[in-house]
């Protein structure tokens, strides 16, 4: 069978599909390697019941075995959204579905994302829209899911009623989703290419303030695994190379070198579908960002947890839309600087999350510049370090929120300077040339 050739219009499942539905499989391997399949049961209802605020890192909560279990199961889940609606693959769904592998190992469960997935189909239903245009926005709005957890799981005991309270407001919250997604579009202006961040920041921040308002706290979590880099670092370079593999097998290499190269050159990649553009040359970005990023935080001595691992599935889901070398490279390097000279520890999470998830930033990089791409690192590390106080840990993609306040602030300035640049070298050329 030639991959390259088969599509879901010929009704068999596609390569890309496959290949998603492989790497389920392996982390499925590496779980039952991991750990018995007794622990992981008891760790999938640890999962399932916990509150998964900001950071519940599942591998310290439930285990590796549980933590993996979780990630396949919510990617599978997504990848039937996919198949049975027919819906076309693009960079973006390939990043949602990495997103979601990701965030399944630090804050996703089936329990908290099936009732807003619900709300995203019942606003497709109420508005008239065909749900395969919104398998995206349901996917990605799963970065508000700690809100059916926080409802369900809060104080000493859970009732039916907590549940089916937490379960209403999911489906509410999936519901205007999609709307609240559209109507941040001006103020990102596609150069924060975590979009569902934003929105989920904006609606975790209408809760916390509600939370907070009634007299219920907002408690923080702090799961963080130590113990488990070198099963969770063999994993990502195993994805890592099978990503690299299957793109060059895919296609020429020859072929595919080329592309790749002229995917790095891409400058305004703002609202690049890579995945479109480039087919299987994307695999090989993804599994060069894949093994970058792991290195990146080995080199910095950070623990490879889910977390950090969410963080590495995110830099390379959106390889397929929008992010390279090119543009990547200057915000790790501006944001590994702020972590090293803020007040925080270097060590510390949110310094380590901040450094990877900066890089959401990166078509600022590619179209203004490297120098401006440091300048955006470095900000966001700054901003992205308190933000998360603001909706108390509900919105998963909380960088992805702090980066709208990084493209507020950095945009203008950019503009601004480089108008006065232009306007003053038109001034000395012309001077000179009459001169």
């Amino acid at each position: 069978m030639n991959l390259a050739t088969t599509t879901h219009e010929h009704n068999k499942i596609p390569a890309d599909d496959y290949l998603i539905f492989i790497i389920c499989i392996i982390f499925a391997a590496f779980a039952f390697y991991l750990d018995s399949p007794s622990d992981i049961l008891a760790g999938l209802h640890r999962i399932n019941t916990s509150r998964s605020v900001l950071i519940t890192d599942y591998v310290a909560l439930a285990g590796i075995g549980a933590t993996l279990i979780n990630s396949a199961i919510q990617v599978l889940l997504t990848l039937v959204l996919v198949m049975t609606t027919k819906t076309k693959l693009t960079g973006r769904v390939i990043a949602a579905i990495f997103l979601t592998a990701g965030f399944s190992l630090f804050g996703k469960n089936i329990f908290n994302t099936l009732p807003i997935i619900g709300g995203v189909w019942l606003y497709g239903k109420a508005t008239k829209t065909d749900f395969r245009y919104l398998v995206l926005q349901a996917m990605i709005a799963g970065t508000i899911a700690p809100i059916v957890s926080e409802i369900a799981f809060f104080g000493d005991f859970t009732t039916p009623l907590k549940i089916l309270a937490a379960y209403a407001v999911g489906i509410f919250v999936g519901f205007i989703f999609p709307v609240v997604l559209e109507k941040t579009v001006p103020i990102h202006k596609n150069y924060c290419l975590y979009k569902g961040g934003i929105a989920g920041g904006f609606i975790a921040v209408m809760f916390a303030g509600l939370f907070r308002s009634f007299g219920f706290e907002i408690n923080p979590e702090y799961y963080w695994d130590i113990t488990h880099t070198l099963p969770l670092s063999v994993l990502s370079y195993t994805i890592a190379g099978v990503l690299i593999l299957f793109g060059l097998i895919a296609d020429n290499p020859q072929n595919t070198l080329r592309k790749f190269m002229s995917l790095t050159r891409e400058r305004d990649t703002s609202d690049s579908d890579f995945f479109r553009t480039y087919k299987y040359t994307a695999y090989v970005n993804i599994g060069i960002l894949c093994a970058l990023a792991t290195t990146v935080m080995l080199l910095l001595d950070k623990p490879i947890n889910g977390p950090i691992l969410g963080g590495i599935f995110t830099i390379s889901g959106f390889a397929a839309a929008g992010k390279s070398l090119r543009n990547v490279v200057p915000i790790l390097v501006g944001s590994i600087f702020a972590a090293h000279i803020n007040f925080l520890d270097v060590g510390d999470p949110q310094n380590a999350l901040a450094i990877l998830f900066s890089t959401g930033l990166a078509p600022i990089a590619g179209k203004y510049g490297w120098h401006w791409g440091i300048i955006t690192g470095f900000v966001h590390v700054s901003i992205a370090i308190f933000v998360g106080d603001i909706n108390g840990g509900l919105n998963l993609y909380n960088n992805g929120f702090a980066g709208a306040f990084v493209v507020v602030i950095i945009i203008p300035i950019i503009g601004f300077i480089n108008s006065t640049f232009a306007k003053t070298k038109a001034r000395i050329e012309e001077e000179f040339h009459l001169g």
